[in-house]
């Protein structure tokens, strides 16, 4: 028996390595799910994994309402911070900009800056 590449046995082969790329995502068996792909034909597998797919879709829109959860309750921290206040954030921005300006180095801005910040913030921490 002589095996011919023509276009359905080639569409079939990279179906089936597509599938065998896709199965340890959406299945814990991917042996199995390629097995299953010469047993049950190529059209049920694939609607066993738009099924499948169903719950990974689930699982990566609680991860992204967990993320976004995350960063809004960040952001809401940061801004009680008594560095983000109006009046210590201006003048903090106002005396880094005269800083950057007249000496033209960052790491001189956080050198000065930077350290009484951060113990403001742990004295109001602490009391």
């Amino acid at each position: 028996m002589r095996f011919k590449l023509e276009k359905p046995v080639i569409i079939k082969l990279l179906i089936i390595g597509l599938l065998f790329l896709a199965a340890p995502y959406l299945v814990p068996m991917a042996a199995e799910f390629v097995i299953m792909a010469d047993i049950m034909g190529l059209e049920a597998l694939v609607l066993f994994l738009v099924y499948q797919a169903r719950h990974a879709l689930a699982a990566a829109k609680y991860r992204v309402s967990l993320a976004t959860s995350n960063i809004t309750l960040t952001i809401a921290a940061l801004a009680q911070a008594y560095a983000f206040q109006p009046k210590v954030f201006l003048s903090h921005s106002l005396g880094s900009a005269l800083i950057i300006t007249l000496g033209l180095s960052l790491l001189l801005v956080f050198a000065l800056w930077l350290p009484p910040l951060y113990f403001s913030l742990n004295a109001i921490g602490a009391a």
